[in-house]
């Protein structure tokens, strides 16, 4: 008997949203609350997401994060490109689910 496959919606929920719970901290705890009010919009997004369609909004919102001229401290940027790798691991296995015919 093998074990169901998480879909990417539970992916996203058990492990991508801790994550980002913890960038809110870290930039929380560095007084950057743009950071943080970013890394909170994209949680939330995460954690209203209702299927995998719904996932897209703040998987592109996180992949903008570079292009919001915030400067990292060094464990942030880390956190983050750790975020980064899984939302494009998701974002993979979203696409092939789409192409595979039904």
């Amino acid at each position: 008997m093998t074990a169901a496959t998480p879909s990417a919606l539970d992916v996203a929920h058990d492990e991508m949203l801790p994550l980002l719970r913890r960038l809110v901290e870290l930039a929380t705890e560095a007084h950057q609350t743009d950071q943080a009010a970013f890394f909170s919009a994209i949680a939330r997004g995460i954690e209203h997401a209702t299927d995998a369609e719904d996932l897209a909004e703040p998987f592109m919102g996180l992949s903008t994060s570079a292009f919001q001229g915030f400067a990292f401290a060094p464990a942030t940027a880390v956190l983050l490109d750790q975020v980064l790798a899984r939302a494009q691991q998701l974002s993979h296995t979203l696409s092939a689910e789409s192409d595979v015919p039904t």
